[in-house]
């Protein structure tokens, strides 16, 4: 009977032991060839006691944003702060395409009703006939009904605009008086919250502006049609930018794995690290297109030189020859030609970086979490180029301008989450990682003489 149950217990072994290796093979075909060579260098885990990756507890004591236990609640509340400030952007690009935007002639900061008689709504057409949009575009010919639909748009606008603060600001208090956060977290959105109240100021800074002739703020603008200031316009969307950046970020440093679980072992580690330095033309590219958008939108520029690829009959506008060869510098600002084909190369520019990113991710073995973060940054930056084509061509839609401005927002979530994905793990982790790895290579080289003993 004892020789009957050795024997059981040699062949139970044997079966695991070709169980892990048929697992590890699986894994292998599973992963593709990029991740295969990771896979080689270290088999699945023999003993419980042996890990490849971080324990639950290296994991909570990783993130020490918040308190164990609140990551979900606060991951839960910050992506819907994202996805409001998300909206928050669409709706701003709606106001501006359906030229609603200069429709309200005062601000205050708890907000006001819509007018609620005859006498109000009139009161206020009458003071929005004053000012220069007015006077050039619609002289005599908008109705009051017609005024009613703009100015609920800018309203609109406006109160949603609060309502993400009141969204974002009341959940924050009660966070960080239940010491769900810890204070670097706390001091971090609160800074964000006070971003946003300087986002209402910048807000109404920029429609200030439209009130005044256009000449006074873009004086080389071929375009004379009354509008915000480019420059002005480009700050307001420079701070959406961050306000949008922060709570995505965190949402992630909530809801994803810590860096030791996506990048467990050497190897992958020094893959991020090579993809760390492939990607950052990508970045830096798609951040100035980014930033060059306002510039197009405050001058009006896609309502002109709707052909691609060239620009009517030039590959290079002669605008843009001139303005090298002289220095003028405004004219990268306000000149309509100039402005639209540095927006064209910054597009070009982006699309071939973030291919040339992923191309590169298939020469380094990098995880699966990596891979995929390279891939969505190729598509989304060609889909929003062609977008942008798109909607040039059709003279700029109403509902093509508002999916390319999202479009950009998309682009730069895609942005952040390879920024993201190409965190390093800490020393603990680090630590933990290589060892485990190193444990479970000679494990395995141990169960493998093993079980030749046993054959």
């Amino acid at each position: 009977r004892g020789s009957r149950k050795l024997a059981l217990g040699k062949l139970a072994e044997t079966m695991s032991f070709f169980g892990r290796r048929l697992g590890a093979l699986a894994a292998r075909r599973a992963c593709g060839p990029a991740f295969r060579p990771l896979l080689n260098q270290a088999v699945p885990v023999v003993r419980p006691a042996v890990r490849r990756f971080a324990t639950a507890a290296e994991v909570i004591a990783s993130n020490s944003l918040v308190k164990p236990g609140y990551e979900k609640y606060v991951g839960v509340w910050l992506a819907g702060t994202t996805g409001f400030l998300f909206s928050m952007i669409l709706i701003g690009g709606y106001t501006r395409l359906t030229g609603s935007g200069l429709s309200m002639t005062s601000w205050k900061w708890q907000g006001a009703s819509l007018p609620r008689t005859q006498e109000k709504w009139e009161e206020e057409f009458e003071i929005y006939k004053q000012y220069p949009e007015y006077q050039r575009l619609h002289n005599g010919l908008m109705t009051l009904d017609e005024f009613k639909q703009i100015y609920f748009v800018e309203w609109f606008h406006r109160m949603w605009g609060r309502g993400a603060g009141v969204f974002f600001a009341i959940p924050l208090g009660v966070l960080i008086a239940r010491k769900a956060m810890k204070p670097a977290l706390g001091l971090r959105l609160t800074g964000l919250l006070g971003l946003g109240f300087m986002q209402a100021v910048v807000g109404w800074w920029m429609v200030r502006s439209g009130f005044d002739v256009p000449e006074e703020h873009a004086p080389l603008s071929e375009n004379k049609t009354p509008r915000v200031s480019p420059y002005r316009i480009a700050s307001h969307w420079t701070t959406a930018l961050i306000l949008y950046s922060g709570t995505f970020w965190y949402t992630l440093e909530m809801l994803r794995a810590p860096p030791a679980l996506m990048h467990p072992t050497p190897a992958a580690v020094t893959a991020v690290k090579k993809m760390r330095v492939a990607v950052l033309p990508a970045v830096l590219c798609i951040g100035i297109t980014l930033l060059s958008g306002p510039f197009v939108a405050g001058n009006h520029a896609g309502y002109a030189y709707n052909t691609w690829p060239k620009m009517h009959e030039d590959w290079v506008p002669p605008e843009w020859t001139s303005a090298v060869n002289n220095g003028v510098v405004r004219a990268f600002f306000e000149s309509t030609p100039v402005v639209q084909f540095n927006h064209r190369m910054l597009a070009y520019a982006t699309v071939a970086t973030s291919v040339g990113a992923w191309l590169y991710s298939y020469s380094v073995p990098a995880s699966p979490a990596l891979a995929r973060a390279s891939a969505f940054l190729a598509v989304t930056a060609g889909s929003q180029m062609l977008l942008g084509i798109a909607t040039l061509l059709m003279i700029v839609p109403v509902e093509m301008g508002v999916a390319h401005q999202g479009g950009a927002i998309v682009t730069l979530s895609t942005v952040l989450y390879m920024l993201h994905t190409l965190r390093l793990p800490g020393g603990v982790a680090v630590a933990a990682a290589q060892a485990a790895a190193g444990a479970s290579a000679s494990t395995t080289a141990a169960a493998a003489a093993a079980a030749a003993t046993g054959a």
